[in-house]
């Protein structure tokens, strides 16, 4: 049977000591009126939230686990939906959650699933959104998320049509909705960038030819997890390359393995730090050596002035072409720029588990279109300067200005 055993044992609710959630119920509320109003202004009359930041967001629940390659005879069938008219919402999960949700979510209207496989699951929320009078209508769905897998959430397209309701996308919206941070996640965001320059300390404490990348990384996480930061949504870049004469070679997305670390290479440290699931984001390059190579020392200083020109001329309110024409320019003044070799991109951040770090919003030099977007006041991104070199900090921006976070230097770093 496959409705036997949901729960791995006992709970009581009522047997656990008070937790204090990292946002005030009022600032749920805001949130959850945010999302009301551009609801409406869409002409949806149900949202079915699935993506793991919608939800958390929305009321704070998060998990460790999604099932997202999980069996398929047992799929995450879970979700929050929200009534557009009343306000209200109901989040559906397995049985298996409830500690969880408990511990870390607002929401009052919990029910349970009463099986793992998809089948009676989806009838039963089916059957309870009926019973409260919410089908019929259009529904907005997160076509964009990985929760759940195209297989189930086709599944959910197919029963809300069989109900009378016209499923559309809505990832873009409950995106946006986010975008703007209120002062207590920009909060986060600082700690969570004071734990990324822990770890950044921790790599020129530990750093010398000899130790392997696996144990760096070990001692820069324990480090920074003493110090309250938290797992990263990605596995972090974290290798060292060789160079090729004075350059140092590009290692593309991979992660710390058990080679072991010789002088004269370059190790590219992307850090996060993360605080109650908010991430701050900063790359460095690290020479292992006294005397790196003075040309890359230079190249280093004029990839990191492209953050002066973020902190003296950016502000919220610019748009995307206006920001780019700056950085672009400058670029080119030093020298630097090329279309080939190298990039200068922005990715959103915020709050975020795994599979990923960054969120939708994201800019390229060289982009020729999407360049009307405006960067909102409160809004959070790194910025990327590669060209050749290993600088990415992250950027908040306000209404007179543009912060830069991290406090760590933004140069070669060389490390005897």
């Amino acid at each position: 049977m496959t409705n036997v055993g949901l729960q791995p044992g006992h709970f009581d609710a009522s047997k656990m000591e008070t937790i204090e959630l990292p946002f005030t119920k009022e600032e749920y509320d805001a949130r959850l009126q945010r999302l009301l109003d551009m609801a409406r202004k869409q002409g949806l009359d149900l949202l079915w939230i699935t993506s793991p930041e919608g939800v958390a967001w929305t009321h704070g629940f998060f998990a460790s686990w999604y099932k997202g390659q999980g069996p398929m005879r047992y799929p995450q069938c879970y979700g929050t939906a929200v009534h557009v008219e009343s306000g209200r919402y109901i989040h559906f999960d397995n049985p298996t959650e409830e500690p969880v949700l408990a511990r870390t979510s607002v929401s009052k209207e919990n029910r349970y699933t009463p099986d793992r496989e998809a089948e009676p699951n989806i009838r039963f929320i089916m059957d309870e959104l009926k019973a409260e009078g919410w089908l019929g209508g259009i529904v907005g769905m997160e076509f964009w998320s990985y929760v759940p897998n195209r297989a189930i959430s086709t599944m959910f397209e197919g029963a809300f049509l069989m109900h009378g309701c016209r499923p559309v996308d809505m990832s873009e919206m409950v995106r946006k909705a986010r975008r703007q941070k209120s002062p207590q996640e920009i909060a986060y965001t600082e700690q969570a960038m004071a734990c990324c320059d822990i770890g950044h300390k921790a790599i020129m404490e530990h750093l010398r030819p000899g130790i392997t990348e696996l144990d760096l990384f070990g001692k820069v996480m324990a480090a920074m997890m003493e110090a309250g930061g938290e797992f990263s949504a990605l596995i972090p870049i974290f290798n060292t390359s060789p160079m090729d004469g004075e350059i140092p070679m590009s290692n593309g997305h991979t992660m710390a393995s058990r080679k072991v670390i010789q002088a004269g290479e370059i190790l590219c440290a992307d850090l996060c730090g993360v605080f109650n699931r908010y991430h701050a984001n900063a790359l460095r390059g690290y020479f292992v050596g006294d005397n790196p190579p003075v040309s890359l020392v230079e190249q280093y200083k004029k990839s990191a002035g492209s953050f002066d020109v973020i902190t003296s001329e950016v502000k919220a309110g610019m748009s995307v072409a206006e920001v780019i024409r700056l950085l672009r320019a400058y670029y080119e003044e030093v020298g630097i720029w090329t279309e080939t070799a190298g990039w200068g991109v922005g990715y959103e951040l915020g709050w975020s588990l795994p599979p990923d770090w960054v969120g939708d919003f994201y800019f390229h030099l060289g982009d020729d279109k999407y360049l009307d977007r405006v960067f909102e006041e409160n809004m959070v991104t790194n910025f990327e300067s590669l060209f050749n070199t290993h600088l990415i900090d992250t950027l908040v921006y306000e209404k007179d200005q543009t912060r830069i976070l991290s406090k760590t230097p933004l140069e070669l770093i060389a490390v005897g």
